[in-house]
């Protein structure tokens, strides 16, 4: 059975558990999780492969260890349906049990909600999280949740996809968080480099800093979920074009608590492109979006989201080319946050030459 067509059939059992109140962990392994692990080329009656209930350190038992060539490359540690994969005690458990056995990937599931961690990184436990697929979002598309829960199949474990994938999107952070950095307190010798490079007319230091910081996104910002303060009505106002409509400014991390590092790898990439298209573009960060304005119109909006990046576009009809109806939508009357009659759903980052095009005509349609 094809994956996709396995997550419908899945989603139908759970349905069946949880309305016949047997929703425990053995019937939700048996019935929700084992069939995709099966549908991921896992070979459950090969011991070489899947091992169950594995004895790891402290006594304790691991729910599955997925193997190639006998050795473990995935830890699986599963919950009943209702199993509240938020809890910081399941998540660390898995993360602990995989590190100690030095496996690099682990996933905690319930059956519905696939999290997947890189146990090594050097990084705070819920910074961890790679991706997390939901099942039963059905406003996902299932292309996209079978694109990702491809990663942990035994051909991605075998053939090393899963890893490149996950240093790609963990190093791509890192290095940005050390850019970062380095802008914010940048050493001399940093500033001689940028200096040397960008030749004549010299920039004086302090315009350099200001630059570092708005490339960078280093700008002071504000306690997380909190608006930022209003600025002074007698602050003198900055040259530039016109600001976006006014309201409430929130910290870019306020949208980014619990999310995994693919989604900010595809907002980050999102929102290079957008502000990279001129000069009149600014971007605002609202309680439920963060918009882009070219003057005082929006031409993209976009929301975050567990499992993907939702972005709107201001494009006239037929503008929108090429159409995916897997991952597009007209929402011109349906409400949605933000602005834009065009809804593109981004769940991966081999998406992002598309949605550029997008995204540039949109910019084009707002002069």
């Amino acid at each position: 059975m094809a994956l996709a067509e396995t997550i419908v059939a899945v989603l139908a059992s759970a349905q069946k558990l949880k309305s016949s109140g047997a929703s425990n962990e053995a019937n939700t392994k048996a019935l929700v999780i084992e069939p995709l692990l099966l549908a991921l080329g896992w070979n459950l009656a090969d011991i070489e492969t899947v091992e169950r209930e594995v004895k790891v350190f402290e006594g304790t038992f691991l729910d599955y260890a997925l193997k190639v060539n006998s050795v473990p490359r995935l830890y699986v540690e599963a919950k009943g349906l209702s199993g509240n994969l938020a809890d910081k005690k399941f998540m660390a458990q898995t993360i602990n049990y995989a590190n100690n056995d030095g496996v690099i990937w682990c996933v905690l599931t319930n059956g519905l909600q696939y999290r997947v961690y890189k146990t090594n990184e050097p990084a705070v436990m819920d910074q961890k999280l790679l991706f997390e697929v939901d099942l039963s979002d059905e406003s996902e598309p299932r292309s996209q949740k079978a694109k990702l829960l491809g990663y942990l199949s035994y051909a991605a474990a075998q053939d090393g996809s899963l890893d490149s994938f996950g240093d790609r999107i963990f190093t791509d952070t890192r290095v940005r968080q050390a850019l970062a950095q380095l802008a914010k307190e940048p050493p001399g010798p940093f500033l001689s480099a940028i200096h040397e490079k960008l030749g004549h007319p010299q920039v004086a230091d302090d315009s350099l800093l200001r630059s570092l910081a708005r490339v960078l996104d280093v700008a002071p910002g504000v306690n997380e979920g909190s608006p930022a303060p209003a600025a002074s009505p007698a602050a003198k106002q900055p040259v530039g074009p016109p600001e976006p409509p006014k309201g409430q400014e929130y910290d870019l991390e306020y949208h980014f608590a619990g999310k995994s590092s693919l989604i900010r790898e595809l907002w980050e990439a999102t929102d290079n492109y957008a502000l990279s298209l001129g000069a009149d573009v600014t971007r605002r960060v609202r309680k439920k979006y963060i918009g882009y304005f070219r003057g005082k119109r929006s031409f993209v909006t976009v929301e975050i989201q567990k499992g993907r990046v939702l972005v709107y576009l201001s494009l006239g009809e037929g503008s929108a080319q090429p159409w995916a109806d897997q991952v597009m939508r007209d929402v011109s009357q349906i409400g949605h946050y933000g602005m834009g009659n065009i809804e593109y759903s981004l769940g991966s980052d081999d998406q992002i030459t598309d949605l550029r095009r997008l995204i540039s005509a949109a910019y084009a349609e707002r002069r």
